[in-house]
């Protein structure tokens, strides 16, 4: 990280390699109100809170990664989350500093862990309730099609394509596009802790429908 306001940016992912394949682990968690992370997203963070600044230290020496979640912290009920992958990082004059955090999976945090000076929590893969087979492949083809007229009439900058029969795949791309078109921060929290593939896939047909019916309808 480069003190002074110039952007240092990281362009590999091999440090965060196991942290994406292995389905739980151990890590630090930055806990917000006003900000949800997509799986497959960017968004930036400002980082002004000390135990948050140790965390951050820490992390950049290491594999660049931790949690973001939007819930409150509770030590009584597990709480979902974003782990994410530190993209940009830049240090403020006034000890600040500002990431681009890129959301890398949806997670669910169980325990946390009290020796260290930052939250930290235990966590495990945030997983759909449906897999592909149980999903109407017709309501499939309807949101690959719609998107790609939405695609067509938006222009190059949207760029969102559901090709893979992959319901992780499918969901990321509602998930994408519910994070381009939605301003609604309390629609994103609803969305974002949504299991069921189906209803997203509804919800974002909903959405395009909105955007095709023009200003002011979603």
């Amino acid at each position: 990280m480069v003190k002074g306001d110039f952007w240092f940016v990281f362009d590999d992912l091999i440090e965060c390699a196991n942290n994406v394949q292995t389905e739980q682990g151990i890590s630090p968690v930055m806990f917000v109100s006003n900000a949800v992370l997509f799986p497959g997203c960017l968004i930036p963070i400002r980082i002004f809170e000390s135990r948050y600044q140790m965390m951050l230290k820490d992390v950049l020496s290491g594999n660049r990664t931790f949690i973001l979640s939007f819930h409150s912290e509770d030590l009584t009920q597990p709480m979902t989350g974003s782990l994410g992958l530190i993209r940009s990082c830049v240090d403020q004059s006034d000890g600040t500093s500002i990431l681009m955090l890129e959301g890398l999976k949806r997670v669910l945090l169980h325990q946390k862990i009290s020796d260290r000076p930052y939250p930290s929590w235990k966590y495990k893969t945030y997983h759909n309730n449906d897999d592909y087979e149980t999903i109407d492949e017709a309501l499939v083809e309807n949101l690959r099609n719609q998107i790609l007229q939405l695609n067509k009439r938006v222009g190059s900058d949207f760029e969102l394509y559901c090709s893979t029969e992959n319901v992780d795949e499918i969901t990321s791309t509602c998930d994408r596009l519910i994070d381009m078109t939605i301003h609604s921060l309390s629609f994103k929290k609803i969305f974002y802790d949504c299991l069921s593939a189906k209803r997203k896939i509804k919800q974002t047909l909903d959405i395009i429908g909105s955007i095709n019916r023009g200003p002011g309808t979603i």
